[in-house]
């Protein structure tokens, strides 16, 4: 029978639990508390910080990334807040949060470079799906030998969902009405090529070695 833990050995174990969480998860909360924070922006200052192709010509390269981190609405931030969560959560133990922090920024330039550069039908765009994509993909290259099951069902996910965008349906309808806005499918695509190369270039400078966890 194990010994019931007095209370300071109690405090003493959640202060633990608690710096172990933080050290996992501050950059993860810092992105969400930052897309939920900017959703309470007026549609002005939305406007200046969305990715819009003439003013991009015109020198306002930060709407590259800016562009990424405010969104249409309420419903528009829910889905990318939910989904980054889910990312993060998926592969905690794979990736630490300065991993992170280069992944996603990689993604989120992807995306924005990519939008500007490569549809000028897109003349206004916000939102984090497509960097969130990037991160996931680089995160199941990472991660897919700890995770494999997991790996492989978002593997499957992901190219069923790009096969039926790219060449079945285009773009979401369903979502589109959800969000109140026109979904850029691209978006998608662009943030998944970049973490495909992040991933591949850190998984071999950084984890191909690693071993996976154990279970008895």
């Amino acid at each position: 029978m194990n010994k019931p833990l007095s209370q300071a050995e109690r405090e003493q174990l959640a202060t633990a639990r608690a710096r172990e969480f933080f050290r996992q998860w501050w950059f993860s909360l810092i992105v969400m508390v930052l897309i939920v924070a900017t959703s309470g922006l007026s549609p002005a200052m939305i406007d200046t910080l969305a990715l819009v192709a003439d003013k991009i010509r015109d020198g306002e390269w930060w709407r590259i990334v800016t562009s990424q981190f405010v969104h249409v609405g309420t419903n528009h931030m829910l889905l990318n807040v939910v989904g980054y969560l889910i990312v993060g959560a998926a592969f905690r133990e794979d990736v630490n949060p300065k991993e992170e922090a280069v992944a996603l920024a990689f993604a989120v330039l992807g995306v924005g470079m990519g939008i500007y550069l490569l549809n000028p039908e897109i003349q206004w765009y916000v939102g984090l799906s497509g960097a969130i994509y990037g991160l996931l993909v680089h995160n199941l290259i990472v991660g897919w030998r700890r995770s494999t099951i997991l790996s492989l069902l978002f593997t499957a996910f992901l190219l069923g969902k790009f096969y039926h965008e790219q060449f079945v349906s285009g773009p979401d309808t369903v979502t589109a009405s959800f969000i109140g806005a026109q979904v850029a499918i691209d978006s998608h695509l662009y943030g998944a090529i970049t973490g495909l190369v992040t991933g591949l270039i850190s998984f071999f400078l950084f984890h191909r070695h690693a071993q996976p966890a154990r279970s008895a």
